[in-house]
């Protein structure tokens, strides 16, 4: 993660055998992930019923929360705007195609 330049992204697609202790400052680390606007993410090969636990989590949330994380909606021909900081942001997405 400390390779990534500003708006960096890192999926974590694995874990780690263990029994490996790293020094990690989390403090430095939170405060780069934020202010770089860096997103970090993780997969997992989780099973059907895992999937559908987290997809009634989702449903379940309260949509006006959620929906206010998303600040700006960004149409993908014009893509550069998204990258444009704004005071107000909280998240900018990129739309690849219309609402429905």
């Amino acid at each position: 993660m400390s390779h990534t330049g500003a708006n960096g992204i890192v999926c974590l697609t694995g874990i780690s055998s263990g029994g490996h202790p790293i020094a990690l400052d989390a403090a430095t680390l939170n405060r780069t992930i934020v202010l770089e606007n860096d997103l970090v993410f993780g997969s997992v090969n989780a099973n059907m019923r895992h999937y559908r636990a987290a997809a009634d989590a989702l449903a379940r949330a309260d949509r006006g929360w959620l929906e206010r994380l998303i600040t700006r909606r960004v149409p993908l021909d014009k893509w550069q705007d998204a990258f444009k900081s704004r005071p107000e942001d909280i998240k900018v997405v990129l739309q690849f195609a219309e609402a429905a």
